[in-house]
């Protein structure tokens, strides 16, 4: 793990950096062949986007550098207790470091803490390192996409059920 990695929410002052690692992560798997912007609407509006009820979007810290992010959202098109895991992106120097791991734990908690049941993610083939880490920490695949999240591009999909938040117990 890198030192001195801080998780905390996203700040106005933060989209600058996390629009760049957003496209520089998926220009470096070719999305820029797949879709028609690197940067979708939602992504220029990332901190409004996670100022809604329901949402956080975490950015990680190294050194008081932003290198990296992700957040949860409720699921659109689907029950209200589904989430989706969003814009989940490192720089490359951060990623095999545990900052994913990281990353992916506080959105796990926060979505308990929201009362999510299952947490839906997608992604794309060639995004080895991400199925990784979705794998190991108890996503499974699942045949086709839900939801109706507009990503087209996307041709892996993976859903975890959660538990209740520990105070719930």
């Amino acid at each position: 793990m890198l030192n001195r990695t801080v998780l905390r929410p996203i700040e106005r002052r933060d989209v600058s950096a996390l629009l760049d690692i957003i496209r520089g992560a998926r220009d470096q798997y070719g999305m820029s062949t797949r879709v028609e912007a690197l940067l979708e609407p939602a992504d220029l509006a990332l901190f409004d986007t996670y100022s809604q009820r329901r949402t956080i979007y975490f950015v990680a810290m190294v050194d008081g550098e932003v290198v990296g992010g992700a957040g949860i959202a409720p699921l659109a098109g689907d029950d209200p207790l589904t989430c989706e895991l969003q814009r989940m992106y490192l720089r490359p120097e951060a990623r095999g470091r545990g900052v994913g791991t990281l990353l992916l734990d506080a959105c796990l908690d926060a979505a308990r803490r929201f009362w999510f049941v299952r947490c839906y993610v997608e992604t794309i083939s060639g995004m080895d390192q991400a199925l990784k880490l979705y794998s190991r920490n108890g996503f499974v695949e699942l045949p086709r996409a839900m939801g109706n999240t507009g990503h087209t591009h996307s041709d892996r999909w993976l859903l975890r059920k959660l538990q209740a938040p520990p105070e719930a117990l």
